[in-house]
């Protein structure tokens, strides 16, 4: 009986996601054009936006005369994911030597008062191990 337990809980493993898969597509972002896309383009592409800001951006960097951009409208999507492996459940160490898999990504977009593109950000990340090889780092 404690084999079967041990077999199901090897073959058990936590996975979830959130959020738009489509922003790690860096074809669809590319279709993206400053100048040229528009609002409608951009829901076209990637669907409703998960959060929309308003404002301006005024940034200061060491060294640089002050980096002012003015939109209208801010567009904000993300993609978050992360799996869990079966070692993560064996009692009392799987917290540390249990395998998992993290991926995130983000795309936004600035808008003018027109709803034209003026500004476009992307990136994400990936990363895989235990918590272990974390602290061996």
């Amino acid at each position: 009986m404690i084999h079967l337990l041990l077999i199901a809980l090897l073959m058990l493993g936590g996975c979830y996601s959130s959020g738009n898969a489509d922003v790690k597509n860096k074809d669809l972002i590319n279709q993206v054009q400053i100048g040229k896309s528009t609002k409608e383009d951009v829901r076209k592409l990637f669907g409703d936006p998960y959060s929309v800001s308003k404002g301006h951006l005024a940034e200061s960097m060491p060294g640089h005369a002050t980096f002012t951009m003015t939109m209208d409208e801010w567009w904000t999507y993300f993609y978050s994911k992360h799996q869990q492996g079966a070692t993560s459940y064996i009692p009392y160490i799987g917290w540390l030597i249990g395998e998992r898999k993290d991926e995130w990504a983000h795309f936004a977009v600035g808008f003018d008062a027109k709803g034209t593109v003026q500004h476009v950000s992307s990136g994400g990340e990936k990363k895989q191990g235990s918590l272990l090889d974390e602290m061996k780092k």
